[in-house]
This record gives C-alpha cells, structure tokens and sequence, in this order.
C-alpha cells in the first residue's frame, strides 16, 4: 500500500471510528484542518478520505463550509434498509458456519442482551451483524456493507433513543444462531432480512 493510500484509508477508518463512537453525529461539521492537526497528516488525505466517505453518502459536502454529516432523513430509511438487508443475505449465503463462529455469535449476542445503554446497545448489534458475516470472501460485498452500517448506525441509534430497546431483536438473534447451528441456513437468511425491515414498521 502506498503512502498516500494508506493515509487515507487511515484517515477514512478514524472518521468511521468517530461516529460510531458517538464523537461525531447527524448534522456535525468536519474541520480539515482540525482533523489534519488530530491526526498528524497534510489536509490533502484528509479531503481525499471525505471525498471517499461523500461517495458512500456518509459525509456530504456543503459550499464554503466543507463536510458535513447529513441530518437523518425518515425518506432514507426505506432505501437504505433493504439494501442493507439483501447484501447481509447474500454475504451469509457465502458463509460457512462452524463451531467457532457460532461460539462468537453467542458471544457477541451475550454482549447485545446486556448492554445498558442505547450507544453500547447499537455497537454491540452491529458487531453481531459483523460477525455474522466475517468470514465471508466476497470482499466486495463486505466493503459496501461497512459503508453502508455506518450511516445506519445513526438511525439505529436514534431509533432507539426515542423508542428505548427492541427487545424482539434478541430473540431473533437467537434463533438466527440456532438455525446456524442447525445447518438451517435459509430459515437464518429470511429471519435476518426480518430482523433488518421490522424498522420499516415502526417507522413509516
């Protein structure tokens, strides 16, 4: 990987960081210069990186006032969950499940069933659906996925803010992977699809 590269990529990885951390959120301006100085680059892999996240609709650009993250929008949620839904599908068609990915399914599941917050709650959900999908070998898929989370992420987030915990999620996370440990992969594929569109009813 070249210099230029891998500051962007580093830069582009931080920014995600940052608003899956709930440093950064809906409606934030981002200053170059202040990343520039946070993260000890030139403003130039910074702007690449932005450029990069614009086209993943995570950031959006705003005349004589840099990147911004866009404010949710209800309009988007009905585009951006199926999309979601069906690439998630297909990556886990393209994964095999055995003994250690379930345990870390279970594991990760445990960490959604006891979090105590509505940021620890989403972060602990979208690393079930991470791992669900962690061994796939479409890397593609698994790029526009990440892409794709993190704007979801804020969704999610304020979702659950307003309604509190869904509490249907953890069951269906369970069943999930006990239709995995069964080898009962189609039941686990249209369960998950559930799992990703039941926003949809609540929402719209």
């Amino acid at each position: 990987m070249n210099s230029a590269l891998h500051f962007r990529t580093t830069v582009k990885q931080q920014l995600l960081k940052a608003m899956t951390e709930g440093t950064l959120g809906p409606g934030d301006f981002l200053s170059l210069a202040q990343l520039a100085r946070d993260l000890n680059v030139s403003v130039t892999p910074i702007r690449e990186a932005l450029t990069q996240l614009e086209q993943a609709q995570i950031v959006q650009s705003v005349p004589n006032r840099g990147f911004q993250i866009p404010e949710l929008e209800t309009s988007e949620i009905p585009q951006l969950y199926p999309i979601v839904a069906a690439l998630e599908c297909l990556a886990m068609e393209q994964t095999q499940y055995g003994t250690v990915l379930i345990y870390k399914l279970r594991e990760k599941q445990r960490l959604f069933s006891t979090a105590k917050t509505a940021l620890e709650r989403i972060q602990a959900d979208m690393s079930f659906h991470e791992t669900l999908t962690q061994y796939c070998e479409n890397d593609t898929v698994l790029h526009i996925l990440s892409d794709l989370k993190v704007r979801i992420f804020f969704y999610e987030l304020d979702f659950m803010q307003e309604y509190g915990f869904d509490t249907s999620s953890e069951a269906q996370h369970d069943q999930i992977i006990s239709h995995l440990e069964r080898h009962e992969i189609n039941k686990a594929i249209a369960l998950l699809k559930t799992n990703w569109l039941q926003i949809l009813n609540n929402t719209l």
